[in-house]
């Protein structure tokens, strides 16, 4: 029997249900949600609770948390929340930001140590342990930074096993380095999902990620923007996933929604701007299964396909 590892402790991969891929139940910056929760909106853990029993009332039945350390991972949180609602979720080790200030000159290994223990021994002092890897890459490239993290993520992904998903900046083709770097320390493809696929619509870059083996992260369904903020229309997106559905790519397509239960980052914006928020993505974690899903359906999709997709292939990938 293959096994998940979520915060409440191994899960068979038959167990799973419908997995959404890459959300986020509670975000900030290092540190903040394990020192200063005051910070969040004084009725969090509970909104949290609301959203996962909405997931769970609707089918979803597991949630992968991408929210590595330096997003505000707060293990606890996360197992409390499962314990009361029976939601499986999945927490998220390696790295998404900038170089750690204070540290000094660290290598690949010492890295790989830190995210290796957090899945073999558990995480932020705790025995809860994550069962997926993060690496990160925005516009910014290749740098030193970026590419020693990817080297980590991949040894410790070879010592323990456990699946990568990746951040990625589709329009600047970052995944061509991301899965370079990962290839450099023996990555299978296989392993890795690369994340934010609907930022782009070049149809042939998409393929180029398909052939390699690697998985489809299709999240951002809807991505959230604050004001000011520019990026392809939803509509779009749901126009491209329709095209890859067409192009036989179904087969390793990963879905989510890349969304935040609570966030410091927007629980903090003016009463405007969070109610912007809320109208860009009124269903939150239902996003998918009432607009994505019947939108696509129109468009020729099978649902029943749609929703199997959102079972079979998150066991397929744990199980590669």
């Amino acid at each position: 029997m293959k096994t998940v590892q979520t915060v409440q402790g191994p899960v068979s991969t038959d167990a799973l249900g419908s997995t959404l891929m890459h959300e986020h139940i509670c975000t900030s910056s290092m540190g903040v949600a394990t020192h200063y929760p005051q910070l969040y909106a004084a009725d969090y853990e509970a909104r949290i609770v609301r959203d996962l029993e909405k997931m769970r009332d609707n089918g979803i039945s597991t949630v992968v948390d991408a929210t590595p350390v330096c997003l505000g991972r707060d293990v606890r949180v996360l197992k409390r929340a499962s314990e009361q609602t029976g939601v499986n979720i999945v927490a998220t080790t390696g790295w998404w930001g900038c170089e750690p200030p204070y540290v000094g000159p660290t290598t690949d290994e010492q890295w790989a140590r830190c995210f290796a223990d957090d899945i073999t021994k558990g995480c932020d002092g705790t025995d809860i342990k994550a069962g997926i890897l993060k690496a990160a890459m925005d516009r910014e490239g290749p740098t030193e930074w970026k590419v020693k993290v990817h080297h980590a993520v991949g040894l410790a992904q070879r010592e323990t096993g456990a699946k990568i998903m990746l951040h990625t900046y589709c329009p600047t083709e970052s995944p061509r380095f991301q899965l370079a770097a990962l290839r450099e320390v023996g990555v299978d493809m296989n392993s890795v999902s690369v994340g934010h696929i609907p930022e782009t619509t070049d149809l042939d870059f998409v393929k180029w990620i398909y052939d390699q083996g690697a998985w489809l992260g299709m999240d951002r369904l809807p991505i959230v923007l604050l004001p000011g903020s520019y990026a392809v229309a939803t509509q779009t997106r749901i126009k491209f996933i329709k095209t890859l559905l067409d192009a036989g790519m179904g087969d390793r397509m990963l879905f989510s929604h890349d969304f935040m239960s609570v966030s410091t980052l927007y629980d903090n914006q003016p009463e405007e701007v969070q109610k912007d928020v809320q109208k860009q993505c009124p269903e939150r974690f239902l996003f998918l299964k009432n607009h994505i899903f019947p939108q696509l359906a129109e468009m020729g999709v099978d649902p029943d396909l749609l929703w199997r997709m959102t079972i079979e292939n998150p066991k397929r990938f744990f199980e590669a």
